[in-house]
């Protein structure tokens, strides 16, 4: 599935959309290369299967920063997935 497919599939879907910006974020910081992005997308939005809620991406996140030795803390992984999930609501009440 391309970046593009995903894109389409989850525009409607809140907790989707938001972990679908949430990988593109997360992967362009941690230099994910463009011809394995949509497989990082894909991975972050598998996590949020694991627990309801979103502490589950957040330690997924947290985990692939902290393997590449990038400092983030889950506080402020938190906070940027409350900001996308406001910006996706936003977007979905000014969308047809």
């Amino acid at each position: 599935m391309t970046v593009e497919e995903i894109d389409l599939a989850t525009r409607n879907q809140v907790n989707a959309r938001r972990n679908f910006i949430a990988g593109l974020w997360a992967g362009q910081r941690l230099g994910v290369p463009s011809s394995e992005l949509s497989a990082y997308v894909e991975s972050v939005m598998e996590s949020d299967y694991q627990e309801p809620g979103r502490g589950d991406v957040v330690r997924k996140l947290k985990a692939d920063f902290d393997r590449l030795g990038k400092k983030i803390s889950e506080s402020e992984i938190a906070s940027r997935l409350k900001i996308i999930e406001r910006n996706v609501r936003a977007e979905l009440l000014t969308t047809d």
